[in-house]
């Protein structure tokens, strides 16, 4: 998308990469949209042992500390179709909701954020090398590769289709209303071209509901080769 793909870079965000910690919940003080430039994430460990912790933006991207993904209460939706009858299937968000357990628990995701299905950075820049490389994510140890965005399932799936998606390579899912873009910080509204609320454009590898790398993407095309090295790093040990 070509109007949003260098938002963040715009917005002076370089490549954020943490190989420590785990994804906090929003906080009061700062949260990833706030960063003014690329910074390394330190090892902060527990947030709240930190006495001399800095609450300047230009000192931090992302806090880090011990919650894991898997204790909140949001859910994202499958990709799919809108079903005609109830013998296709059910339209119903309640019937096709994944909590973070059914997305983190027990597995290694490789999990990449896009501002909007159907336009053009997030089309010709950030899915295609995912696509070339899904099937190295998976001999690399990777579980699931998700494209996440904020969005409804039902583009979410049209865009898979269109893009020749395997779902069984690249799991589509849709965070309905940013609920879990905004309880982790990672919501940015796109007002100036017509897309609103939606997440800045990310990747994180997330090992049973630890984030053990996150990344504030600058050049969508780079992306799937970083987290592809992170992933090789961290199976290294």
């Amino acid at each position: 998308m070509g109007d949003t793909g260098g938002g963040e870079a715009s917005a002076g965000f370089g490549s954020i990469q943490s190989d420590v910690g785990v994804l906090k919940k929003r906080s009061s003080i700062c949260k990833v949209n706030d960063c003014i430039e690329s910074i390394q994430i330190r090892d902060v460990g527990n947030f709240a042992e930190q006495d001399n912790w800095s609450d300047d933006p230009r000192d931090i991207s992302f806090y880090l500390c011990g919650e894991q993904p898997l204790s909140s209460d949001a859910t994202l939706q499958k990709a799919r179709p809108w079903y005609m009858s109830d013998a296709e299937g059910s339209n119903l968000a309640a019937d096709n909701a994944l909590s973070m357990k059914d997305v983190f628990e027990g597995k290694l995701v490789a999990m990449f954020g896009v501002p909007a299905p159907f336009t053009g950075t997030c089309t010709n820049a950030h899915y295609p090398p995912y696509k070339a490389a899904a099937k190295e994510f998976k001999n690399a140890g990777v579980d699931t590769v998700i494209c996440y965005s904020v969005s409804d399932p039902y583009a979410m799936n049209g865009w898979s289709r269109s893009l020749n998606n395997d779902s069984e390579d690249i799991q589509f899912l849709a965070d309905e209303g940013g609920v879990w873009a905004k309880e982790f910080g990672v919501d940015k509204t796109y007002d100036a071209v017509s897309l609103g609320l939606r997440s800045i454009r990310f990747s994180m590898l997330v090992d049973n509901g630890e984030v053990k790398s996150y990344n504030v993407v600058d050049d969508a095309a780079k992306d799937a080769d970083v987290l592809l090295e992170a992933v090789k790093a961290y199976k290294a040990g």
